[in-house]
């Protein structure tokens, strides 16, 4: 095998797993989202990070088929089988939107390094034209992560203002 085949072959795996980490997030989000209800921002943040992660499965979907290869259905069974156990891990904990928020940056933080390594990927497997679509997802995650970490003492004194009251 080629080095030009193995780059390829790695790049294809990163593609098929961030599908599989995108796909997590949209069932993590929507398993987490009927906690944050009294927390109208927030929300509607993980609304928008939802809408953003189907977009960018499906933009990952579309660079797997631009190279002749698809998703692993095996994975998506098992990864929503999975998003579906961690959305619960936290319910009923009197502080689960803070433990929910803390996981989200630390997701959103494995979420960039991800598509920083695919952009790397794609340039040593001859796909320099998937750059483009990958950054765009890289900065949508950004985008999330920066406002989940510059908003939580905002939400930490929200939830202390709830629970005295």
């Amino acid at each position: 095998m080629s080095d030009g085949n193995t780059a390829l072959d790695v790049y294809l795996t990163g593609l098929r797993n961030q599908h599989l980490v995108e796909t997590q997030a949209i069932g993590t989000l929507q398993n987490e989202m009927s906690y944050t209800t009294d927390y109208p921002e927030l929300h509607a943040r993980m609304q928008a990070d939802k809408d953003r992660s189907t977009a960018q499965a499906g933009r990952l979907e579309d660079l797997l088929a631009r190279h002749g290869s698809s998703k692993s259905y095996v994975k998506e069974a098992v990864g929503g089988a999975v998003a579906t156990v961690a959305g619960f891990a936290h319910a009923g904990s009197d502080d689960d939107v803070l433990k929910n928020v803390l996981a989200a940056i630390g997701y959103k933080a494995y979420e960039i390094g991800s598509y920083k390594a695919l952009v790397v990927l794609a340039e040593a497997a001859g796909a320099a034209d998937d750059r483009t679509v990958l950054e765009q997802s890289m900065r949508e995650e950004e985008e999330m992560g920066d406002w989940l970490g510059e908003n939580l003492p905002n939400l930490v004194n929200t939830y202390l203002r709830k629970r005295a009251a």
